[in-house]
């Protein structure tokens, strides 16, 4: 009789850890399954015609899908992803109408992601050889610092609210250009694959970043801060892991040639754009220009460049750099430091006839407008350096200083202040013009100035 009761209670005993163990598991479960978020993203990257390109970095998940339909249809086409060890999954849904519209949606292993904004994207318009070409707007900015009190240095805080982030989002444009600086490397992180990582995945939390990620496609290059070290090089020993993060988290279609630089170009509607590496074969912005060697492109960026222009046929062919290129009465970081470079950069412009350039730069926590007519007798029109700086980070001194004054500014373009730009191509064929408008951190109007296409004819198509 008590063997029984024994075994009565071993048996209770044995119930109760067996119903233990499966409440656990039932907990455990919806716990589990409430870890798997979207971290940043999505983001629109490149759009073409037939092709656009979709980021996004999840934690927690196993397979990310991206479901899309053209706007209208009830028909949804599917594409599956494993995220890699940075939790960033890519897609590129291919074979796409032109000129169409579509709407998506994310799937966390194989459940809906509720996102507050609506996902939609766009592809390009088929036009040419058919309509005149479409006029667009685009957006330009740079040097976004996202504040991080445990690594940033001490002191009063160096960036300022992304709230800007959040009016650039509802400014009417069809893609975001980063001139660079897009993220803010600390000391604590550039020593390290880990530290940059940590940095980018900071930076690209921002909520109100995110919101402006998903609303237009996006095109970056670098400069310094998120290349590297201040002011960084070639010599940079983690240039390689820093590219290799670069691609990770900017989906651009193509970062330079032979897995160097990140250098690469695209074209919308009539207007061409190269967006130049000057941190990958940079020599150091210190170094004394005896030789005439000293580069900051580089020969093998250089000659690309040279052979894209070349072949462009578009209106407007703005090159991108991370600093400024025109200006001649600064000794700060930019194309100052590399007279001779810049020189045969600008000399080849004038041999080959090359019409329509316009540059676009960062860099200097600044905005302004610069202009170079010392280059009008040869060429047949003067160069326009358009800085567009800086978007959350601290501003520059440029006032405290002799550029206050410089005489290559075109009047009432000077901002020291957050602030960003758009540029509008508009009009019809022959009688283009290029609308630059700067904005302050609140989405108000600064000021706008007018670059038309026929003010950038070289002498032999004036003829």
């Amino acid at each position: 009789m008590a063997y029984i009761c024994w075994m009565r209670v071993v048996f209770i005993l044995l119930c109760a850890v067996l119903n233990l163990a499966s409440l656990n598991a039932q907990n455990a479960s919806p716990a589990k399954k409430s870890m798997a978020k979207v971290v940043a993203g999505p983001m629109l990257g490149y759009a073409e015609h037939r092709e656009v390109s979709i980021w996004i970095q999840t934690e927690a998940v196993q397979e990310v899908s991206l479901r899309y339909k053209l706007s209208g249809s009830s028909s949804w086409e599917q594409v599956k992803a494993k995220p890699n060890e940075l939790g960033i999954s890519r897609f590129t849904p291919a074979l796409l109408s032109p000129g169409s519209s579509y709407t998506y949606q994310i799937l966390l292993d194989g459940k809906v992601w509720e996102c507050k904004d609506e996902l939609n994207f766009k592809t390009k318009t088929l036009w040419e050889w058919r309509t005149p070409a479409p006029d667009f707007t685009f957006l330009l900015g740079s040097c976004l610092y996202i504040n991080d009190s445990a690594y940033d240095r001490p002191g009063k805080a160096y960036g300022a609210s992304s709230e800007i982030l959040k009016f650039m989002k509802q400014t009417p444009a069809d893609f975001m250009l980063w001139l660079g600086d897009n993220t803010y490397l600390r000391e604590a992180d550039f020593s390290s694959k880990s530290g940059m990582a940590y940095r980018y995945k900071h930076t690209r939390a921002d909520s109100n970043l995110q919101g402006l990620l998903r609303a237009m496609p996006n095109y970056a290059t670098w400069d310094d801060h998120d290349y590297g070290d201040n002011d960084g090089n070639s010599s940079f020993g983690l240039k390689k892991t820093s590219r290799s993060l670069f691609m990770d988290y900017w989906p651009n279609k193509t970062y330079g040639e032979d897995e160097q630089g990140v250098y690469h170009s695209f074209s919308w509607s009539d207007a061409e754009f190269f967006l130049c590496d000057d941190r990958w074969f940079r020599d150091a912005s210190e170094m004394e220009e005896l030789d005439g060697k000293k580069a900051m492109l580089g020969k093998k960026q250089l000659e690309w460049l040279k052979n894209k222009l070349v072949h462009s046929k578009a209106t407007f062919k703005f090159i991108v750099v991370g600093g400024q290129v025109l200006n001649k009465h600064t000794d700060k970081e930019s194309y100052n430091l590399y007279k001779k470079e810049r020189e045969e950069l600008l000399n080849f412009l004038v041999q080959q006839k090359i019409s329509g350039v316009v540059f676009l730069s960062g860099d200097r926590h600044h905005t302004e407008i610069l202009k170079d007519e010392s280059v009008k007798e040869k060429l047949g029109y003067s160069l326009y350096d358009i800085t567009s700086s800086p978007l959350s980070s601290g501003v520059s001194n440029v006032l405290k200083t002799d550029e206050a004054k410089n005489p290559q500014r075109v009047p009432n373009t000077l901002t020291v202040e957050q602030n960003y730009c758009s540029i509008r191509i508009s009009g019809k064929k022959g009688e283009r013009i290029a609308l630059v408008t700067c904005y302050d951190k609140n989405g108000l109007v600064k000021w706008g100035y007018q670059i038309p296409e026929s003010e950038l004819k070289t002498g032999a198509d004036k003829k």
